[in-house]
């Protein structure tokens, strides 16, 4: 059905990708008709103008071939049916170059505007194409419109060619009784391309005119409404809103999967209070001590409360908490650059552990310098 012209105001956004790819499938792609018949009237021209005399002359001789009397042929039908099959093919043969080329030619032009298309829907039974009601809508749609005074201009353009043509040459038209057959037949033969000439330089003008019309009015019938942009990138991205759930449920996932690891951790190194990142080391099964758990802020908080009821010590060094936060994603080897500094927490770990199973003082806090470059918060000063 025609679209309204509310419908028509709200496609002011160009057709995307997908839906071209899909008008395309569809079979929906510009052509112009005018451009197939200009095409096919030109090769017409130029076939008869480079292949007229070779087509004259076959002609003649063919004609001369089956005008000749053979006794013979009366005699054998057969021969007869020969002659006459020969005759038909050789005809055939005389008349397929003016054939095939203005068809070639007129396929060439329409497929140079929209390309080749391989679909069955267009010839696939819609029976929404039989709706009365649908059927005057596109009748008196704004496209009908403008097809109807597209066929009236080319109409009245070839018309009035054909008028001037005819005005001025009604005295050489009569002149043509008085004058020898042959240069009677010149005169009009010269007459006659003049006026096929006109009329193929209008048509060409209506070709040349229609194929950009037939994309612009493409380009238009696929424009989309900001309301069908959102629901194809809907379909083709997903939902933002579910995407957006989807991720939330991952991270939290994550996070409980981290949380849960935290009371596994050999220590727990924190801010004290903004960052907490929790390292394991495991000898023979870890190349390097691994971060299991980090966060910040109330995540930080949490894993600290875990830490302290699963008896996982806490180490209160800024800098390295900033350095392993930044540098070290969860489930993830420490660098090289940081092998010190966290050789030195896992030495207070294993002094503390003897501490506790009775073997001499609490050790003191390790204070742990970083190598240069490696604590954001001083490179960020």
């Amino acid at each position: 059905m025609a679209e309204s012209t509310d419908d028509r105001d709200e496609r002011r956004l160009p057709a995307s990708e997908r839906k071209l790819q899909q008008a395309r499938e569809g079979g929906q792609v510009p052509r112009s008709r005018e451009a197939g018949h200009a095409a096919a009237l030109l090769a017409a021209l130029a076939c008869v103008g480079l292949y007229g005399p070779t087509f004259a002359e076959r002609t003649l001789d063919l004609v001369r071939g089956t005008l000749r009397f053979d006794r013979a042929l009366t005699r054998e039908p057969e021969r007869a049916l020969a002659a006459a099959a020969a005759a038909g093919a050789e005809a055939l043969w005389s008349v397929m170059p003016l054939l095939v080329v203005p068809l070639m030619a007129s396929l060439g032009a329409t497929l140079a505007i929209g390309g080749l298309v391989f679909s069955s829907k267009p010839i696939t039974p819609d029976l929404s194409r039989i709706d009365p009601v649908a059927g005057l809508g596109r009748l008196f749609s704004m496209e009908s419109l403008i097809d109807l005074g597209k066929l009236a201009v080319i109409a009245l353009a070839i018309g009035s060619v054909g008028a001037w043509i005819a005005a001025g040459g009604l005295a050489q038209f009569a002149a043509y009784a008085g004058m020898p057959l042959p240069a009677a037949l010149a005169a009009a033969g010269s007459d006659l391309r003049f006026g096929i000439f006109a009329i193929a330089g209008v048509v060409v003008a209506v070709a040349l005119a229609d194929a950009p019309l037939q994309i612009w009015r493409f380009n238009r019938q696929m424009m989309m409404t900001p309301a069908e942009a959102k629901q194809e990138f809907k379909e083709s991205e997903g939902d933002p809103l579910v995407k957006g759930k989807i991720k939330e449920r991952q991270r939290a996932m994550s996070r409980g999967r981290m949380l849960a690891a935290v009371p596994t951790a050999d220590v727990v190194v924190t801010n004290p209070t903004h960052f907490a990142v929790a390292l394991k080391y495991e000898d023979g099964a870890m190349g390097a001590p691994k971060v299991i758990a980090k966060g910040a802020d109330l995540l930080a908080a949490r894993i600290r409360e875990i830490a302290a009821e699963a008896g996982v010590p806490l180490l209160e060094s800024p800098p390295l908490a900033r350095a392993l936060y930044r540098h070290v994603e969860v489930d993830r080897e420490i660098p090289a650059a940081l092998y010190s500094a966290v050789a030195q927490v896992l030495a207070w770990v294993y002094q503390l552990d003897q501490h506790a199973r009775g073997g001499g003082a609490r050790p003191a806090e390790p204070g742990i310098v970083l190598p240069p470059g490696l604590d954001p918060q001083e490179r960020d000063a």
